[in-house]
């Protein structure tokens, strides 16, 4: 039973081919270095986050920002779909129990400027807390249709003071119908033959351009 995710998920939408060698042939796509620092931000924020999760109130970095409290079910989810003939999971940042008891999903990110507006979370994003809204359904969460996506981002200040940093807080609706009409879709790309590469995807233009055969090295080149 194939597993997929969110980010899978994602490759299917950027291009079925990159998608399809990766689930059936565990084929990826060449990867380059990945920054640390991102990693540690996230374990910080989890650890920040967990604190007060214990104590039942918003951190004072997005107290006021949103409303209600940090849940404390399982953030790991997925659901088995027979119709599908797959396993559709995910991680969670967090999510947060709203005051009528619905939930919503959250996620940090972290860039190097503010992002303009909504739009710009809605164009990156919104798949991504789409899956996680689908998730928590599956799992017999009230969903409230929404989530938000909280940035953390540098700004000019006294580094001696402490790194300085904002926050800003973005609230999207979700639509975890269309989430399981792309997980419908990828499943049926991966029970078929291999497809047509994405019309933007570089990974598969990379492919076809480079030689099948690496260049022959003159012997006498190193003499």
């Amino acid at each position: 039973m194939p597993q997929l995710s969110a980010s899978t998920l994602k490759l299917f939408q950027e291009c079925p081919r990159c998608f399809w060698l990766h689930v059936n042939k565990k084929i990826a796509r060449p990867r380059g270095p990945f920054p640390s620092l991102p990693s540690g931000i996230d374990r910080v924020l989890k650890g920040y986050f967990d604190n007060y999760r214990q104590q039942g109130i918003l951190p004072p970095l997005i107290e006021g920002k949103l409303e209600g409290k940090l849940a404390t079910h399982e953030l790991t989810l997925g659901f088995n779909d027979a119709r599908a003939k797959a396993r559709l999971w995910g991680k969670l940042d967090d999510c947060i129990v709203l005051p009528d008891q619905r939930l919503a999903p959250l996620d940090h990110k972290t860039r190097a400027s503010a992002p303009d507006d909504v739009s710009y979370t809605e164009k990156y994003y919104q798949f991504q807390m789409d899956v996680y809204t689908l998730l928590l359904e599956r799992n017999r969460h009230p969903i409230s249709r929404s989530a938000y996506v909280v940035y953390y981002f540098p700004v000019d200040g006294l580094l001696h003071q402490g790194f300085p940093f904002e926050v800003t807080v973005h609230k999207i609706t979700t639509d975890p119908e269309s989430a399981y009409e792309v997980f419908l879709a990828a499943c049926r790309c991966l029970s078929g033959t291999l497809p047509a590469s994405g019309a933007a995807c570089e990974f598969c233009r990379w492919a076809e351009a480079r030689p099948a055969k690496p260049p022959t090295i003159p012997e006498d080149l190193f003499a």
